[in-house]
Protein backbone atom coordinates (compact mmCIF):
# COMPACT_ATOMS: atom_id res chain seq x y z
CA UNK A 1 0.00 0.00 0.00
CA UNK A 2 1.71 3.68 -0.77
CA UNK A 3 2.28 5.49 2.56
CA UNK A 4 0.79 8.53 1.45
CA UNK A 5 -2.35 7.04 0.25
CA UNK A 6 -5.11 7.29 2.62
CA UNK A 7 -6.25 4.11 4.26
CA UNK A 8 -10.07 4.34 5.04
CA UNK A 9 -10.42 0.81 7.15
CA UNK A 10 -7.87 -0.59 9.37
CA UNK A 11 -8.35 -4.45 10.76
CA UNK A 12 -6.40 -5.05 14.19
CA UNK A 13 -6.25 -8.33 15.33
CA UNK A 14 -4.28 -9.65 18.42
CA UNK A 15 -2.68 -12.92 18.25
CA UNK A 16 -1.10 -15.18 20.33
CA UNK A 17 0.13 -18.93 19.44
CA UNK A 18 -2.38 -18.88 16.81
CA UNK A 19 -0.31 -20.47 13.76
CA UNK A 20 -2.80 -22.58 12.33
CA UNK A 21 -5.16 -19.54 12.54
CA UNK A 22 -3.99 -16.27 11.19
CA UNK A 23 -3.45 -17.50 7.39
CA UNK A 24 -7.14 -18.60 6.75
CA UNK A 25 -8.54 -15.92 9.14
CA UNK A 26 -6.41 -13.28 6.55
CA UNK A 27 -8.06 -14.63 3.82
CA UNK A 28 -11.47 -14.40 4.93
CA UNK A 29 -10.52 -10.92 6.05
CA UNK A 30 -9.06 -10.04 2.50
CA UNK A 31 -12.35 -11.37 0.65
CA UNK A 32 -14.40 -9.63 2.48
CA UNK A 33 -12.80 -6.41 2.34
CA UNK A 34 -12.00 -5.98 -1.17
CA UNK A 35 -15.90 -6.45 -1.76
CA UNK A 36 -15.93 -3.45 0.21
CA UNK A 37 -14.16 -1.42 -2.48
CA UNK A 38 -12.09 1.11 -0.25
CA UNK A 39 -8.58 1.21 0.97
CA UNK A 40 -7.81 -0.92 3.71
CA UNK A 41 -4.92 -2.55 6.03
CA UNK A 42 -4.81 -5.56 8.34
CA UNK A 43 -2.63 -5.58 11.31
CA UNK A 44 -1.74 -8.70 13.30
CA UNK A 45 -0.38 -7.83 16.54
CA UNK A 46 2.39 -10.68 17.35
CA UNK A 47 1.43 -10.89 21.34
CA UNK A 48 5.46 -12.55 21.89
CA UNK A 49 3.73 -15.88 20.36
CA UNK A 50 5.89 -18.95 21.57
CA UNK A 51 4.56 -21.03 18.46
CA UNK A 52 5.25 -20.14 14.67
CA UNK A 53 2.77 -17.30 14.74
CA UNK A 54 5.06 -14.61 13.16
CA UNK A 55 7.29 -17.17 10.90
CA UNK A 56 3.42 -17.72 9.51
CA UNK A 57 2.75 -13.88 9.26
CA UNK A 58 6.54 -13.00 8.13
CA UNK A 59 5.41 -15.40 5.30
CA UNK A 60 2.31 -14.10 4.05
CA UNK A 61 3.60 -10.36 4.50
CA UNK A 62 5.43 -11.45 1.66
CA UNK A 63 2.67 -11.32 -1.09
CA UNK A 64 0.62 -9.62 0.56
CA UNK A 65 0.68 -5.65 0.69
CA UNK A 66 -2.47 -4.79 2.35
CA UNK A 67 -0.77 -6.62 5.84
CA UNK A 68 0.94 -5.17 8.28
CA UNK A 69 2.34 -7.20 11.26
CA UNK A 70 4.05 -6.15 14.92
CA UNK A 71 5.65 -8.14 17.40
CA UNK A 72 6.01 -7.37 20.82
CA UNK A 73 9.75 -8.79 22.27
CA UNK A 74 7.56 -10.73 24.95
CA UNK A 75 3.76 -11.41 25.89
CA UNK A 76 2.01 -8.42 27.16
CA UNK A 77 -1.52 -9.56 27.14
CA UNK A 78 -4.58 -8.43 24.79
CA UNK A 79 -5.32 -4.90 25.70
CA UNK A 80 -1.48 -4.16 25.22
CA UNK A 81 -2.25 -5.77 21.52
CA UNK A 82 -4.92 -3.86 21.22
CA UNK A 83 -3.51 -0.76 22.44
CA UNK A 84 -0.65 -0.89 19.72
CA UNK A 85 -2.95 -2.06 16.93
CA UNK A 86 -4.82 1.60 17.20
CA UNK A 87 -1.99 2.90 17.90
CA UNK A 88 -0.24 2.29 14.34
CA UNK A 89 -3.79 1.90 12.30
CA UNK A 90 -3.72 4.70 9.85
CA UNK A 91 -7.61 3.69 8.48
CA UNK A 92 -10.46 6.60 9.40
CA UNK A 93 -12.49 3.24 10.11
CA UNK A 94 -10.71 0.65 12.64
CA UNK A 95 -11.89 -2.66 13.58
CA UNK A 96 -10.96 -5.12 16.18
CA UNK A 97 -11.02 -8.67 16.18
CA UNK A 98 -9.86 -11.80 17.80
CA UNK A 99 -7.36 -14.31 16.07
CA UNK A 100 -8.95 -17.23 16.94
CA UNK A 101 -11.36 -17.79 13.39
CA UNK A 102 -14.45 -17.33 16.16
CA UNK A 103 -15.35 -14.23 14.95
CA UNK A 104 -16.80 -13.72 11.33
CA UNK A 105 -15.22 -11.50 9.19
CA UNK A 106 -18.60 -11.44 7.38
CA UNK A 107 -19.78 -9.68 9.95
CA UNK A 108 -17.24 -6.09 8.67
CA UNK A 109 -19.93 -4.60 6.76
CA UNK A 110 -22.61 -5.12 9.54
CA UNK A 111 -20.60 -3.05 11.86
CA UNK A 112 -19.33 -0.33 9.91
CA UNK A 113 -23.17 0.19 8.20
CA UNK A 114 -24.17 0.36 12.06
CA UNK A 115 -21.19 2.97 12.64
CA UNK A 116 -22.27 5.33 9.96
CA UNK A 117 -25.91 5.76 11.84
CA UNK A 118 -23.92 8.74 13.47
CA UNK A 119 -22.20 6.13 16.31
CA UNK A 120 -18.56 6.23 17.20
CA UNK A 121 -18.60 2.42 18.52
CA UNK A 122 -20.23 -0.79 17.55
CA UNK A 123 -19.77 -3.89 19.51
CA UNK A 124 -20.91 -7.29 18.52
CA UNK A 125 -22.78 -9.28 20.55
CA UNK A 126 -22.52 -13.12 20.46
CA UNK A 127 -26.00 -14.11 20.87
CA UNK A 128 -25.31 -17.57 19.78
CA UNK A 129 -22.14 -18.15 21.65
CA UNK A 130 -20.29 -21.18 20.71
CA UNK A 131 -17.89 -21.52 23.59
CA UNK A 132 -18.31 -24.05 26.82
CA UNK A 133 -21.44 -23.14 29.02
CA UNK A 134 -20.48 -23.09 32.54
CA UNK A 135 -16.71 -21.94 32.13
CA UNK A 136 -17.13 -19.07 29.44
CA UNK A 137 -20.92 -18.42 28.97
CA UNK A 138 -22.28 -18.30 32.52
CA UNK A 139 -19.15 -16.26 33.91
CA UNK A 140 -19.99 -13.67 31.03
CA UNK A 141 -23.62 -13.37 31.04
CA UNK A 142 -22.92 -12.50 35.09
CA UNK A 143 -20.25 -10.55 34.44
CA UNK A 144 -21.63 -8.26 31.54
CA UNK A 145 -24.73 -7.75 33.64
CA UNK A 146 -22.57 -6.71 36.60
CA UNK A 147 -20.79 -3.78 34.33
CA UNK A 148 -23.82 -2.94 32.94
CA UNK A 149 -25.40 -2.03 36.18
CA UNK A 150 -22.20 -0.70 37.55
CA UNK A 151 -20.86 1.48 34.58
CA UNK A 152 -24.16 2.14 33.72
CA UNK A 153 -23.66 0.97 30.07
CA UNK A 154 -25.90 -1.47 29.13
CA UNK A 155 -24.63 -4.30 26.37
CA UNK A 156 -25.09 -7.68 26.24
CA UNK A 157 -21.29 -8.69 25.16
CA UNK A 158 -18.34 -6.44 26.11
CA UNK A 159 -16.29 -9.34 26.11
CA UNK A 160 -16.62 -9.59 22.25
CA UNK A 161 -13.76 -8.60 20.65
CA UNK A 162 -15.73 -7.68 16.99
CA UNK A 163 -15.89 -4.06 17.05
CA UNK A 164 -16.25 -0.91 14.81
CA UNK A 165 -14.57 2.38 15.90
CA UNK A 166 -14.02 5.85 15.10
CA UNK A 167 -10.65 6.51 14.89
CA UNK A 168 -10.66 9.85 15.87
CA UNK A 169 -12.37 8.61 19.37
CA UNK A 170 -11.03 5.33 19.81
CA UNK A 171 -7.03 6.69 19.50
CA UNK A 172 -8.22 8.93 22.74
CA UNK A 173 -8.75 6.04 25.10
CA UNK A 174 -6.00 4.87 27.24
CA UNK A 175 -6.15 1.09 27.62
CA UNK A 176 -3.83 -0.35 30.33
CA UNK A 177 -3.89 -3.90 32.37
CA UNK A 178 -6.97 -5.70 31.04
CA UNK A 179 -9.08 -2.74 30.40
CA UNK A 180 -9.86 -4.14 27.01
CA UNK A 181 -13.36 -5.42 27.99
CA UNK A 182 -14.14 -2.16 29.63
CA UNK A 183 -13.56 -0.16 26.06
CA UNK A 184 -17.35 0.59 25.88
CA UNK A 185 -17.60 1.98 29.30
CA UNK A 186 -14.11 3.61 28.89
CA UNK A 187 -15.24 5.70 25.71
CA UNK A 188 -18.20 7.07 26.88
CA UNK A 189 -15.31 9.22 28.68
CA UNK A 190 -14.92 10.86 26.02
CA UNK A 191 -18.57 11.19 24.52
CA UNK A 192 -19.05 8.35 22.41
CA UNK A 193 -22.00 7.02 21.27
CA UNK A 194 -22.11 3.15 20.95
CA UNK A 195 -24.21 0.72 19.45
CA UNK A 196 -24.65 -2.91 19.21
CA UNK A 197 -25.42 -5.32 16.48
CA UNK A 198 -25.67 -9.39 16.59
CA UNK A 199 -22.77 -11.09 15.12
CA UNK A 200 -21.91 -14.71 14.45
CA UNK A 201 -19.90 -16.49 16.46
CA UNK A 202 -17.80 -20.29 15.50
CA UNK A 203 -16.51 -23.29 17.44
CA UNK A 204 -12.63 -23.21 17.80
CA UNK A 205 -10.84 -25.71 15.46
CA UNK A 206 -7.58 -24.88 16.41
CA UNK A 207 -5.56 -23.78 19.18
CA UNK A 208 -6.44 -23.59 23.16
CA UNK A 209 -8.33 -20.86 25.04
CA UNK A 210 -6.60 -18.32 26.37
CA UNK A 211 -9.28 -17.49 29.41
CA UNK A 212 -10.85 -19.31 32.08
CA UNK A 213 -12.85 -19.42 35.15
CA UNK A 214 -9.43 -18.30 36.83
CA UNK A 215 -10.12 -14.35 35.74
CA UNK A 216 -13.69 -13.95 37.81
CA UNK A 217 -11.71 -12.58 40.40
CA UNK A 218 -9.76 -10.42 38.81
CA UNK A 219 -12.86 -9.09 36.69
CA UNK A 220 -14.96 -8.37 39.68
CA UNK A 221 -11.54 -6.17 40.90
CA UNK A 222 -11.86 -4.57 37.65
CA UNK A 223 -15.14 -3.71 37.98
CA UNK A 224 -14.92 -1.98 41.09
CA UNK A 225 -11.40 -0.18 39.69
CA UNK A 226 -13.70 0.55 36.98
CA UNK A 227 -16.80 1.91 38.60
CA UNK A 228 -14.32 4.69 40.53
CA UNK A 229 -12.62 5.63 37.66
CA UNK A 230 -15.64 6.63 36.03
CA UNK A 231 -16.89 8.59 39.12
CA UNK A 232 -13.82 10.49 38.99
CA UNK A 233 -13.39 11.06 35.44
CA UNK A 234 -17.20 10.70 33.90
CA UNK A 235 -20.66 12.47 34.97
CA UNK A 236 -23.76 11.51 32.58
CA UNK A 237 -24.73 14.35 30.38
CA UNK A 238 -28.84 14.40 30.02
CA UNK A 239 -27.72 14.62 25.98
CA UNK A 240 -31.07 14.45 23.44
CA UNK A 241 -29.31 11.70 21.39
CA UNK A 242 -28.81 9.55 24.60
CA UNK A 243 -31.20 6.18 23.69
CA UNK A 244 -32.19 2.41 25.58
CA UNK A 245 -28.85 1.32 23.48
CA UNK A 246 -26.40 3.47 24.70
CA UNK A 247 -25.24 5.94 27.44
CA UNK A 248 -23.31 9.79 26.79
CA UNK A 249 -20.87 11.15 28.90
CA UNK A 250 -19.11 14.37 29.09
CA UNK A 251 -15.94 15.01 30.39
CA UNK A 252 -15.00 16.72 33.89
CA UNK A 253 -12.80 19.67 33.60
CA UNK A 254 -11.34 18.49 36.92
CA UNK A 255 -11.40 14.72 38.16
CA UNK A 256 -9.76 16.03 41.53
CA UNK A 257 -12.57 18.05 42.14
CA UNK A 258 -14.30 14.49 41.70
CA UNK A 259 -12.11 12.89 44.36
CA UNK A 260 -12.53 15.40 46.38
CA UNK A 261 -16.04 15.00 46.83
CA UNK A 262 -15.94 11.58 46.86
CA UNK A 263 -13.05 11.73 49.98
CA UNK A 264 -15.21 13.90 51.85
CA UNK A 265 -17.97 12.02 51.40
CA UNK A 266 -16.36 8.33 52.37
CA UNK A 267 -14.69 10.57 55.02
CA UNK A 268 -17.97 11.91 56.55
CA UNK A 269 -19.11 8.20 56.87
CA UNK A 270 -16.70 6.71 58.92
CA UNK A 271 -16.43 10.00 61.70
CA UNK A 272 -20.34 9.23 61.62
CA UNK A 273 -20.40 5.77 62.31
CA UNK A 274 -16.58 6.41 64.55
CA UNK A 275 -19.16 8.89 66.90
CA UNK A 276 -22.29 6.37 66.92
CA UNK A 277 -19.82 3.62 68.15
CA UNK A 278 -18.20 5.66 70.72
CA UNK A 279 -20.01 4.91 74.07
CA UNK A 280 -19.59 1.43 72.83
CA UNK A 281 -16.25 0.77 72.30
CA UNK A 282 -13.71 3.11 71.98
CA UNK A 283 -11.28 0.95 69.89
CA UNK A 284 -13.71 0.48 67.28
CA UNK A 285 -14.75 4.30 67.31
CA UNK A 286 -11.01 5.55 67.25
CA UNK A 287 -10.73 2.62 64.42
CA UNK A 288 -13.47 4.30 62.19
CA UNK A 289 -12.20 7.55 63.06
CA UNK A 290 -9.07 6.83 62.00
CA UNK A 291 -10.42 5.47 58.77
CA UNK A 292 -11.82 8.60 57.97
CA UNK A 293 -8.82 10.77 58.62
CA UNK A 294 -6.26 8.33 56.33
CA UNK A 295 -8.95 8.46 53.48
CA UNK A 296 -9.01 12.01 53.65
CA UNK A 297 -4.87 11.95 53.14
CA UNK A 298 -5.24 9.37 50.31
CA UNK A 299 -8.00 11.51 48.55
CA UNK A 300 -5.77 14.24 48.70
CA UNK A 301 -2.37 12.76 47.55
CA UNK A 302 -4.67 11.47 44.66
CA UNK A 303 -6.28 14.15 43.83
CA UNK A 304 -2.74 16.19 43.70
CA UNK A 305 -0.92 13.22 41.70
CA UNK A 306 -3.79 13.54 39.04
CA UNK A 307 -3.58 17.01 38.69
CA UNK A 308 0.19 16.56 38.05
CA UNK A 309 -1.16 13.95 35.25
CA UNK A 310 -3.04 16.37 33.47
CA UNK A 311 -0.07 18.80 33.26
CA UNK A 312 2.09 19.12 30.36
CA UNK A 313 5.14 17.59 32.30
CA UNK A 314 7.40 14.36 30.81
CA UNK A 315 8.38 12.87 34.51
CA UNK A 316 5.17 11.13 36.39
CA UNK A 317 4.82 12.03 39.84
CA UNK A 318 5.91 9.84 42.43
CA UNK A 319 2.60 8.41 43.62
CA UNK A 320 2.16 7.73 39.97
CA UNK A 321 5.78 5.64 39.38
CA UNK A 322 4.70 3.31 42.43
CA UNK A 323 1.32 2.41 41.06
CA UNK A 324 2.42 1.93 37.66
CA UNK A 325 5.92 0.42 38.17
CA UNK A 326 5.45 -1.16 41.59
CA UNK A 327 1.93 -2.71 40.92
CA UNK A 328 2.50 -3.05 37.28
CA UNK A 329 -0.16 -0.62 36.69
CA UNK A 330 -2.59 -2.43 38.74
CA UNK A 331 -2.65 -1.52 41.87
CA UNK A 332 -6.31 -2.54 42.67
CA UNK A 333 -4.85 -6.43 41.79
CA UNK A 334 -2.17 -6.16 44.62
CA UNK A 335 -4.30 -4.26 47.28
CA UNK A 336 -7.23 -5.58 46.54
CA UNK A 337 -7.20 -9.24 47.42
CA UNK A 338 -5.23 -8.87 50.77
CA UNK A 339 -7.53 -5.64 51.64
CA UNK A 340 -10.50 -8.26 51.27
CA UNK A 341 -9.40 -11.00 53.08
CA UNK A 342 -8.75 -8.94 55.77
CA UNK A 343 -12.22 -7.74 55.72
CA UNK A 344 -13.82 -11.03 55.38
CA UNK A 345 -11.49 -12.24 58.49
CA UNK A 346 -13.22 -9.43 60.22
CA UNK A 347 -16.57 -10.53 59.66
CA UNK A 348 -15.66 -14.10 60.70
CA UNK A 349 -14.54 -12.59 64.40
CA UNK A 350 -17.56 -10.47 64.45
CA UNK A 351 -19.44 -12.31 67.50
CA UNK A 352 -16.48 -12.73 70.01
CA UNK A 353 -13.81 -10.26 69.08
CA UNK A 354 -15.76 -7.35 68.51
CA UNK A 355 -12.65 -4.84 68.66
CA UNK A 356 -10.00 -6.64 66.92
CA UNK A 357 -13.11 -7.32 64.35
CA UNK A 358 -13.32 -3.62 63.85
CA UNK A 359 -9.77 -3.33 63.57
CA UNK A 360 -9.62 -6.06 60.69
CA UNK A 361 -12.75 -4.54 59.06
CA UNK A 362 -11.07 -0.89 59.05
CA UNK A 363 -7.24 -2.20 57.79
CA UNK A 364 -9.03 -4.38 54.97
CA UNK A 365 -10.98 -1.50 53.71
CA UNK A 366 -8.16 1.20 53.85
CA UNK A 367 -5.52 -1.11 52.19
CA UNK A 368 -8.46 -2.00 49.37
CA UNK A 369 -8.92 1.98 49.06
CA UNK A 370 -5.31 2.46 48.17
CA UNK A 371 -5.98 0.01 45.45
CA UNK A 372 -9.13 1.84 44.30
CA UNK A 373 -7.20 5.33 44.87
CA UNK A 374 -4.11 3.74 42.82
CA UNK A 375 -6.52 2.94 39.32
CA UNK A 376 -7.35 6.36 38.78
CA UNK A 377 -3.91 7.72 38.96
CA UNK A 378 -2.95 4.93 36.60
CA UNK A 379 -5.76 6.03 34.29
CA UNK A 380 -4.94 9.63 34.31
CA UNK A 381 -1.17 8.35 33.52
CA UNK A 382 -2.25 5.36 30.99
CA UNK A 383 -1.49 7.23 27.82
CA UNK A 384 2.27 8.66 29.13
CA UNK A 385 3.43 4.59 30.17
CA UNK A 386 3.00 1.65 27.00
CA UNK A 387 2.55 -1.13 27.96
CA UNK A 388 4.76 -2.89 25.49
CA UNK A 389 8.24 -2.99 23.40
CA UNK A 390 7.55 -3.87 20.03
CA UNK A 391 9.97 -6.13 18.57
CA UNK A 392 9.54 -5.70 14.62
CA UNK A 393 7.23 -3.67 12.59
CA UNK A 394 6.82 -4.98 9.22
CA UNK A 395 4.95 -2.39 6.82
CA UNK A 396 5.18 -1.40 3.58
CA UNK A 397 8.83 -2.36 2.12
CA UNK A 398 9.64 -4.02 5.66
CA UNK A 399 10.71 -1.21 7.33
CA UNK A 400 11.80 -2.48 10.42
CA UNK A 401 11.43 -0.26 13.32
CA UNK A 402 11.55 -0.35 17.16
CA UNK A 403 9.74 1.01 19.92
CA UNK A 404 10.62 1.35 23.43
CA UNK A 405 8.30 2.02 26.44
CA UNK A 406 8.38 5.45 27.44
CA UNK A 407 9.80 4.79 30.77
Amino acid sequence: MNATQKTYLSIVVPVYNEEENVRPLYEKIRKVCDTIGSTYEVLFVDDGSQDKTFDVLSEMRDTSPNLSVIRFQENAGQTAAMAAGFKYARGERIISMDGDLQNDPADIPHLLDKLEEDYDLVCGWRKERQDKFWSRRVPSVVANWIIGKVTGVTIHDNGCSLKAYRAEVIKQVPLYGEMHRFIPAMTTVIGARIAEIVVKHHPRRFGTSKYGLGRIWRVILDILAFKLILSVFASKSNSDNTTSTHQTYRNQLNPKLNVYRITAFSSLTFFIIGSLLINATNIAALSCIGLGISFIIIGLLTGFAISLAQRDTVELSALARFFVFRCDKRPIRYFGPFGAFLFILGLILIFGFLDLCILLMCGGILIFGCGLFGETIVYANAKRVIDYKVEIFLDGKKDVKRTENLY
